[in-house]
Order: structure tokens, then sequence, then C-alpha cells
């Protein structure tokens, strides 16, 4: 039986290096026995999304099908194969989760309906489904075909162990090296150190400031500095970019709390690449990756920076943040931050400009308008999404802000 569980394990090892995506085995009993993964589901997330492969039908013996593509209504898909010892079921392996569309804004929105979730985590759903694999149908069924074989080859006939040896080669420099040569090339690394790091700290505060235009420049004309690096580990220079990106990521998520922005976004973020850099094959990809961290993370300053607020404020604006969908009003806001209700209101108005109700408000028709461009959901569901509970209220105040209703706003689109 030990024998038998060592070449599971083997095999689920194979499909994940094989797919690049999270493959575990689940045996006859629903139990977990074997896990290869990259992703982790975020904590606001885990009561919908933590114990999903339980819900697949794995264990359907009496099925035709050795492979089998499981979709749902959450857009995510797995793709298991069963394992046989003679006629006894042992168990499935289960290769996912990961999407077969791109996860725009509409099949997030999508999602948040089907499963009932708070408008409020919508940027950690997002962020989540990002960092899922995205691959085609075609890659799909190649690894479906894959792991067909390695389930039909679960008993090899040769019970012999592969032997893998190594090689290790000496060469040696007819050239001395010349100790002033030495001297001169330190001296130039100690220049080239200090400069990259003038240049990491430029970067870092475009991101704190939420500065894109600066940060672009700098991209276009200064980051070839930052990734003209010595390898740290010279056998492996994707590994040690890799690490080097992992560094990076931490700089940038510090940056963007520095600038202002609530840890909940920040994280879902940092989690995001860090599952993405592990994911990275090539150095240009990891290149790509990176350019893409610096400019996500810094419009995510610019979007959600409460830096210029006072503590009592940003506490607010939080918490409004994070309830959107409830039933939100001057008194249980300042109740929550332990506020009083004359303080809150009077600085909220001169920091702001706005009454609360009137920032409220405003951020429930902007995230109205994003959704409204999926023509699947009513006007009426939409309302009640981002916490208004009476339609006619709704158009109301979606009138004010907009200038036209959401019904005339619909019909304007389907026109155009």
């Amino acid at each position: 039986m030990a024998q038998l569980n060592q070449e599971i394990e083997k095999l689920c090892k194979f499909a994940f290096t094989f797919s690049n995506i999270d493959t575990v085995f689940i045996n006859a009993l629903s139990q977990l026995k074997s896990e290869f993964v990259h992703n982790q589901v975020p904590e606001p997330l885990k009561a919908y999304f933590g114990n999903i492969k339980s819900l697949l039908n794995l264990h359907e013996t009496n099925s035709e099908h050795d492979v089998l593509f499981h979709s749902s209504s959450y857009r995510i898909n797995f793709i298991s194969a069963s394992l046989f010892d003679g006629s006894e079921y042992l168990g499935s392996i289960v290769v996912g989760p990961y999407l077969l569309e791109e996860p725009t804004p509409l099949m997030i929105h999508d999602v948040l309906f089907e499963i009932k979730l708070s408008i409020s985590v919508r940027p950690i759903l997002e962020q989540y489904y990002l960092s899922l694999p995205l691959i085609c149908t075609y890659k799909a069924k190649i690894i479906a075909e894959f792991l067909a074989y390695l389930s039909l080859n679960l008993h090899a006939t040769d019970p012999r162990n592969p032997c893998i040896g190594e090689v290790t080669y000496h060469f040696h420099t007819e050239y001395p090296i010349i100790p002033e040569i030495l001297s001169k090339k330190t001296e130039s690394s100690i220049a080239i150190i200090e400069e990259r790091y003038r240049r990491e700290k430029k970067f870092l505060n475009a991101v704190e400031d939420g500065n894109r235009e600066k940060l672009e420049q700098l991209l276009n004309e200064e980051l070839m500095y930052l990734h003209n690096i010595p390898d740290r580990i010279p056998n492996d220079p994707l590994r040690s970019r890799k690490n080097l990106a992992f560094v990076t990521n931490t700089l940038l998520r510090k940056s963007a709390e520095k600038g202002g922005v609530h840890p909940i976004y920040i994280d879902s973020i940092s989690e995001k690449f860090a599952i993405q850099i592990e994911k990275t094959s090539s150095i240009q990809q990891l290149s790509d990756l990176q350019n893409k961290m610096y400019l996500e993370y810094c419009d995510t300053v610019k979007m959600l920076s409460l830096k210029g607020f006072n503590r009592i404020i940003r506490k607010a604006i939080e918490f409004i943040r994070l309830n959107l969908d409830q039933n939100l009003n001057l008194g249980n806001i300042s109740k929550a931050i332990h506020s009083s209700t004359y303080e809150l209101s009077r600085q909220f108005k001169k920091e702001t400009g706005q009454t609360i109700t009137e920032y409220i408000n405003k951020l429930r028709i902007k995230e109205a308008l994003k959704i409204m461009e999926n023509e699947n959901m009513s006007i009426t569901d939409i309302a009640q999404m981002v916490g208004f509970n009476d339609v006619n209220y709704f158009t109301k105040v979606f009138k004010k802000f907009n200038g036209f209703t959401p019904s005339e706003y619909r019909k304007g689109k389907i026109q155009k």
C-alpha cells in the first residue's frame, strides 16, 4: 500500500509539473491525500471556494470516462482522472482550478451575483480570479490526455527506479587575476549598486504617490538599471530573478501601504503577483510581469489612497468601502469607528467636500455603472447589489449623478 501511495504521489507531481496548475489526489473516501498547489484562496472567499473540490462528482465509478472536465457557474474549471487498482476505485487526480475565459469585470459581477457575495469583496474576488491559470481548450485537452496516460500507467511493468547521476567539470583559467583590476571592479560594483538603489527609490516614491505619469517615464528610461543585476544563483538565473521579483513585490506592497491603501486590497494584489511570479517560465515573462506590478500598485494607490485624510475620516471611508452594500448611515458609521455623529459629519464635509450620504451614493452609483454593462442583470438586482433597497430611490440618485435614468442608460447603450 505504501508503494502504491508513492506511485500516486509521483503521478500527481508529474501532472503538476506538466500542467503548471494546482494538482491534488482525493481518495475514494473524499480525503485529500496529495497536494501540489500554487494558489491559496483569500480568507474572505474561503467559505465559497475553500472546499470546492469536494463538490466535484469524482466517485461515479460506473462512468465510461477515464477523464472528466468539470465546469461550474463560478466559471472555474477542473480536470479529473480516476485511478483504479484492478477493479477497485482508489480516487481521482484533480487538476485545477483554471479559467477558460478572461476574468473581465462583467464576468466577476456575474460570479458575485451567482453566489450572492458582497460587492465590497469584488476587488478580492477579481484578484483571485486573475491569479488563476488562463488556458485555451486545446491545452486543457492535452492535459486531459496526459492525465489519461498517467492513470493507465499507474502500475508500471518495470519496477526499476530510474538512476540519475551527475557530472561536475572544473575549469581553470590560465590568466592570473591582477589585484589592480580586481580593485577597480570592486569600486565600479559599489557605484553600480548605489545607483541602482537610488533609482529603485525613485520608482517606489512614484508608486507611493500614485504618480503614474512619473512611473511610466521611469519605466521607459531607467528600468534597465533595475533588471541589470548579477544573478545570485548563477546556475539558475530564472530562480535568481524570481527571488528578486518577490523582493520587488514586497517593496511595492509597502509603498502602497505608505501611500494610504488599506491592507485588505494590498494583500490580494500581493498574493496574486506572488503566484504569477512563481509561474513564469522565462526571464522575458518575468520582466513583463514586473512592469505590470509597478503599474498596478501605482494605479491602486491613485484609486484607493486615503493618505490625505485624518485618522477618523480614513476609518470612515474604509468602513464605507468594505460595507457598501449594507445599510449605511451617519449613525452606524460613527458607532463603528467610535466617533460622535457631529464630529464625523463636520470633519467629513470639511475634508471631502461632500456629506457622508453624498459620498456613499456616489460610490454606489459608480459601482452600479460597472455592473450595468451586464445586460443579464435586472436594474432591481443591480440596485440591491450596491446597497439600494428601493429601486425608485436608486433611479432618482442615478439620474442625479448622470443626468439620465438606468433604463435610459441601458437603452442608449443598446442603440449604440
